[in-house]
């Protein structure tokens, strides 16, 4: 009996996480999106503080901040969710470098959707991919033998 209610709930959980996180990232083309560009002038890494949901505490969290500068200074920060492309931003050839960033529809810069540096895509919708890919199939999957054991316990 649980273990119908655990598949289940897994079947639902990714349904949710297909349907509101991985399709939406998948189709977004770069001119639906917001674009801002700059000089890249300033990268440091800061120690900030949360209230993660349903916590009466507060924690503490790394991030990533970059500071451009040309006409008007702008500032995005990447969570530590995206710190394997930290490197990239950290390294001493990437200051002075045209850093053109993608912001999602709500226009926050806050771990915005696609980063280039020079050219180059360091990370964005395109390096998630694979997780987005394996989010689909799975949800594909797991629907598809659910359903399946469902008609074969019915004839």
């Amino acid at each position: 009996m649980f273990n119908k209610f655990k598949w289940g709930f897994i079947n639902i959980a990714l349904v949710f996480m297909s349907v509101i996180y991985a399709i939406p990232n998948i189709i977004a083309d770069k001119e639906e999106l917001t674009q801002e560009y700059g000089t890249l002038r300033k990268v440091y890494l800061e120690t900030y503080k949360y209230k993660p949901r349903k916590s009466f505490t507060y924690k503490e969290a790394q991030r990533l901040v970059l500071i451009t500068s040309d006409r008007i200074e702008k500032t995005y920060k990447l969570s530590n969710h995206y710190k394997i492309h930290w490197k990239k931003f950290l390294a001493k050839d990437a200051i002075g470098k045209e850093l053109r960033v993608y912001l999602e529809t709500n226009n926050s810069r806050t771990n915005p959707m696609i980063v280039e540096l020079g050219g180059k895509q360091v990370y964005g919708k395109s390096s998630m991919l694979p997780i987005y890919i394996l989010i689909i199939a799975s949800t594909v999957g797991l629907t598809v033998y659910n359903l399946y054991r469902v008609i074969e316990k019915n004839n």
